[in-house]
């Protein structure tokens, strides 16, 4: 099996390296800024640990830069060339040529799944989608993703950060959504635990189709409705991103 070596041991590192260690590979190395995160991750993985990137090992094997995004560069500047290993990034944000410039084999390892370190990840029902720079590292890459998870993509840079921009709309949007009536119904001394059904039957419902299953006072155009919501808003930002909501409904369902 091919020798992995980690750059960074957040989130994406603390979940994906035990993943690939159960799959057969062997984790050969963890290098991070952070010694404690660091240390504990290569523990839990049987490999070596090192602070210094500048001495990262050109095993032939797979280089994975598990950093957050705006760190991604400075990473690269300060690896060594590692001519005969892959170098991937896991980011959905990043385009390959961040990589191209200093890595003769390079490649994307994103998956597609909000990863947080203490909450286990079943990467066999995570989407992935790989990318890469040559013919000769696509089988290498391929076969990571596939023994990791069942549902893999291969897309370019620019379908990446299209489906990157995608997922803000899906994911961050919402729940930032859902903080926004969490903290309005706190307000009111009233449960958002109640809207648990609610949320997973939109989501369900969403996922066939999304503009048949659209419901609610702006689809109706129901002014009355609304204007009693805005009243009952605590604040101008609530009321500002309403409106803009509702003006984007109701546009696309009464032209």
């Amino acid at each position: 099996m091919e020798k992995i070596t980690f750059i960074g041991s957040g989130n994406v590192a603390q979940q994906l390296a035990p993943a690939l260690k159960r799959c057969g590979y062997k984790i050969h190395e963890v290098c991070s800024r952070n010694a404690v995160t660091g240390k504990l991750l290569a523990k839990k993985v049987n490999a070596s640990f090192t602070n210094d990137i500048s001495s990262v090992e050109d095993t032939g094997g797979i280089v994975i830069i598990a950093v957050k995004d705006d760190a991604i560069t400075e990473v690269v500047k300060k690896l060594p060339a590692l001519e005969n290993s892959l170098v991937i990034h896991t980011s959905g944000a990043t385009d390959i040529s961040s990589l191209k410039k200093k890595f003769k084999n390079c490649g994307v390892f994103w998956q597609i799944q909000t990863i947080k370190a203490r909450t286990k990840v079943d990467f066999k029902k995570v989407p992935l989608v790989i990318e890469i720079n040559n013919i000769s590292s696509k089988q290498k890459l391929m076969k990571l993703a596939h023994s990791i998870s069942k549902i893999v993509y291969s897309l370019n840079s620019q379908q990446r950060r299209v489906l990157h921009l995608g997922a803000v709309w899906v994911n961050n949007f919402p729940n930032h959504l859902y903080y926004l009536s969490e903290s309005l119904l706190k307000k009111h001394h009233l449960p958002f635990e109640i809207f648990g059904p609610l949320i997973l039957s939109t989501t369900e419902s969403g996922m066939k189709n999304p503009k048949a299953s659209q419901t609610g006072p702006a689809k109706r155009n129901d002014k009355k409705t609304m204007n009693a919501h805005l009243k009952l808003l605590p604040d101008k930002n609530y009321r500002d991103l309403y409106k803009l909501i509702s003006k984007s409904i109701i546009k696309l369902y009464n032209p």
